[in-house]
């Protein structure tokens, strides 16, 4: 078989498509586009509701038709400089913390820090006050033990040949109680003194105070006394005296005074012989 040969177009066909009568929709016959989707149509057609409307758009005024709502954007990922913000909130959080736990802690130690101060400034002032109490007590037992002691010397001394002298010696000692007693018993004795020339020394040995309060006072003195006259000599060794003590405008002095006896009594003729203890006159009044 021989091959067809192949006829030329005619004008016809080769006419441009603009001349074709259009189709539907005012679209050129013969030339397509593209496609639309199958079963979608424009607004007011058949087979939509005409309530819906396209995404991204709005629905027209009056058709009373609310539009759907879209679908909610999903969570990415949080950016570096999110997570570093919330990193520094949550740091700053526990760093605040921090800062309020470490002032806690020092309002607390402030507080025990002044409480002990205070206390220790407490225990300072009674600590203070007890020594100043303690000092002044030291203080008056030392004063009535040193006029204790000068009392015993000053009435166990004496001399013959001066007796106003003793006397004033021993009243400037002693308070108004003790001059009247002294008056009544030693007055007596003037005169033996005078005739036998009498003189006495005397030294303190010891003073133990027992009380001192409400400005009385107690006291026992331990003295060694010496007594030389026509006589001989007579030696008293470790006489006890308690006195009783009374604070006069700020002086102790002597209101009262009792001979305890003494420890051992030596006495010798003139000659150095010794010789039994006789009566001898004493300042108490007493024959010793």
């Amino acid at each position: 078989m021989s091959p067809t040969s192949q006829k030329p177009a005619g004008p016809a066909e080769e006419a441009p498509a603009a001349d074709a009568p259009e189709g539907k929709a005012g679209r050129p016959a013969g030339r397509t586009g593209p496609a639309e989707p199958a079963g979608r149509t424009g607004p007011g057609e058949p087979g939509e509701p005409s309530g819906r409307t396209e995404p991204g758009t709005e629905p027209k005024a009056g058709s009373g038709a609310e539009p759907e709502p879209g679908p909610e954007p999903e969570p990415g990922p949080a950016s570096p400089a999110a997570r570093t913000a919330g990193q520094g909130s949550a740091s700053g959080g526990r760093g605040g913390s921090a800062a309020w736990r470490r002032r806690l802690v020092w309002a607390v130690a402030g507080a025990a820090l002044a409480g002990a101060a205070a206390f220790g400034t407490v225990q300072w002032v009674s600590a203070e006050r007890l020594a100043d109490r303690l000092a002044a007590e030291r203080s008056e037992r030392l004063a009535v033990s040193t006029r204790a002691g000068e009392f015993a010397v000053a009435l166990q001394t004496y001399d013959h040949t001066d007796l106003q002298a003793y006397r004033d010696r021993v009243f400037g000692l002693s308070g108004e109680d003790f001059e009247k007693t002294y008056d009544e018993a030693f007055s007596p004795l003037e005169s033996v003194i005078s005739a036998m020339k009498a003189s006495s020394t005397a030294s303190v040995r010891d003073v133990y105070v027992s009380e001192v309060a409400d400005g009385r006072a107690r006291a026992i003195t331990v003295v060694d006394s010496q007594v030389k006259s026509t006589a001989g000599t007579r030696r008293m060794l470790g006489a006890h005296m308690e006195l009783g003590l009374v604070k006069v405008g700020g002086q102790w002095r002597v209101n009262d005074a009792t001979v305890m006896g003494a420890a051992d009594e030596l006495v010798t003729d003139p000659d150095g012989k010794a010789v039994e203890p006789g009566p001898s006159p004493g300042p108490t009044g007493k024959d010793e």
